[in-house]
């Protein structure tokens, strides 16, 4: 068994938004330059929204 990790869920979260038609960019944190430990996504929308998710493992 592979144990996700949040670098992994990271990846699952962004695929699965990459692929809705209403989100024009998904970015992790580093990505988007955000100075931050943190694991987690950027994600912007057609409409110009923008929304920062952050992903914590808590077990």
């Amino acid at each position: 068994m592979v144990k996700i990790t949040e670098e992994i869920m990271e990846k699952f979260i962004a695929i699965g938004l990459a692929d809705e038609d209403e989100v024009a960019m998904v970015v992790n944190f580093q990505e988007a330059g955000m100075l931050t430990r943190n694991s987690g996504l950027v994600v912007r929308t057609i409409d110009g929204s923008e929304f920062q998710i952050t992903i914590v493992q808590s077990r």
